[in-house]
């Protein structure tokens, strides 16, 4: 792990259980209530059945942080789990795209509020280790402390960077501009706040980054022009295209 000068200001009452916990179900539960209580003056708490820390306001946004177990996990033998999944749901997008259902594309219910999805990898950081070792139960808060430090460096500002129209395009990474990944998403999420030039700036850059991708973006363009017939599924190349042309974004 890398170190950060991370301490940890956890009690005993959570750093005991940590250290003693034997099964990895009962680690990781106890690192999780760490987690809790470093990221709950952040507004996070731990989602036990849903394996995440997550946030929300009362604007209808929702921040989550999936941590998952190893395949390999056994106990006295080997404990690590990863923090592998970052998820940001705006209720506002998913309203937009209810009544503006002809504008938008063909997903399923359940990902109306999606606003992006992505994973630590794609943040595109080589310092950030998103697995932490918790096999051996004198380093078990020194490591978590460790990872907590890299989420508040590098994972926290990402989140926030999602909040801010102004900031968003800039900090996009590039693992989220391919063919099959969020960037029509996030294009949608800034029309609905208003922000249609840093919407056009965003398809842009995806066409900078991806200039692969220009084939598809014109055949996107094109099934714009057939009306709901030619209305495509999330997560399809022709995508981007299609949304830039139905919202008259360039």
């Amino acid at each position: 792990m890398h170190d950060l000068g991370v301490e940890s200001s956890w009690g005993d009452d959570l750093t005991g259980p940590l250290a003693d916990a034997e099964r990895p179900a009962d680690v990781r539960q106890a690192a999780a209530l760490c987690m809790a209580a470093e990221f709950g003056p952040d507004g996070f708490r731990w989602i036990k059945s849903r394996r995440c820390l997550e946030r929300r306001d009362g604007a209808g946004r929702v921040e989550r942080l999936t941590l998952e177990p190893s395949y390999y996990n056994r106990t006295g033998s080997f404990m690590e789990f990863a923090v592998a999944q970052l998820h940001v749901d705006e209720r506002a997008v998913g309203s937009w795209r209810i009544a503006n259902h002809t504008s938008t594309v063909i997903r399923p219910d359940g990902a109306l509020d999606v606003v992006c999805f992505t994973s630590c990898h794609d943040l595109g950081r080589v310092d950030f280790r998103n697995t932490v070792g918790l096999t051996r139960p004198e380093k078990r808060v020194a490591h978590l402390a460790t990872l907590c430090g890299q989420i508040r460096q590098i994972v926290l500002p990402w989140f926030e960077s999602t909040r801010d129209p102004q900031r968003l395009v800039e900090a996009v990474p590039e693992a989220l501009l391919g063919p099959f990944a969020y960037a029509p998403d996030l294009v949608e999420f800034l029309v609905v706040r208003g922000e249609h030039e840093q919407a056009r700036l965003l398809i842009e850059r995806v066409l900078e980054v991806e200039p692969k991708q220009r084939e598809a973006f014109e055949e996107g363009r094109r099934l714009a022009g057939l009306g709901i017939s030619g209305r495509p599924r999330w997560h399809t190349p022709q995508v981007l295209g299609w949304t830039s042309a139905v919202l008259d974004l360039c």
